[in-house]
């Protein structure tokens, strides 16, 4: 009888011990988790704070504008329409959260986030057509000093650039909308763990 309490007293043990690294083993996933969310939302941020810097690096090269007949009312036009733009992304990026909260305003947050940064593009592509048109409506009116080829050429590489631009903001948009998707896979995998 005595065996069998012993046999019994150490598969408790052993059990117990089990128990014990499962749990610790349990924690070490979690901070791994943890500390990968962490490291993807720094991502997302760096990304999605890219549009700031292009916005502000287009807002100093605009008075050059002016070379080509463009009018003091468009470069205006442009400043505004480009701090409306940055503003309007620094809102949107104080969404994505910080992974000391807690992950249900985490996830709700980045939602959030991925919500605004998707529908963005309603209003940046009339307003890249809005700001073209007036453009071309500027140089035409104003720019009858300017030479017709030196005109048509800015206005192809203002098209190339446009082109271009857009190419590269639907990159960086599908880049943060898929480091977003991947944040959140990550917290609800970090949730269903918790």
């Amino acid at each position: 009888m005595e065996n069998n309490d012993n046999t019994l007293r150490e598969m408790q043990e052993q059990m117990q011990q089990l128990r014990d690294k499962l749990d610790s083993q349990k924690i070490v996933n979690e901070r791994i988790l943890k500390k990968s969310c962490s490291q993807t939302a720094s991502r997302l941020r760096f990304k999605a704070n890219l549009p700031i810097l292009f916005g502000v690096a287009a807002m100093l090269m605009v008075p050059a504008l002016r070379e080509f007949g463009v009018s003091m009312g468009f470069i205006i036009f442009t400043w505004v329409l480009m701090l409306v733009c940055i503003v309007a992304t620094i809102l949107t990026n104080r969404h994505i959260p910080q992974m000391d909260r807690d992950l249900v305003t985490a996830t709700q947050e980045l939602t959030r986030f991925k919500k605004i940064h998707a529908e963005w593009i309603k209003f940046a592509i009339p307003m890249i057509i809005v700001w073209v048109g007036y453009l071309c409506w500027d140089l035409f009116r104003n720019g009858s000093g300017i030479d017709p080829m030196l005109r048509y050429s800015f206005l192809a590489g203002v098209v190339a650039g446009v082109i271009l631009g857009g190419l590269l903001g639907f990159k960086i948009r599908r880049d943060q909308l898929n480091a977003a998707d991947d944040l959140l896979d990550q917290l609800e995998e970090l949730h269903r763990d918790n």
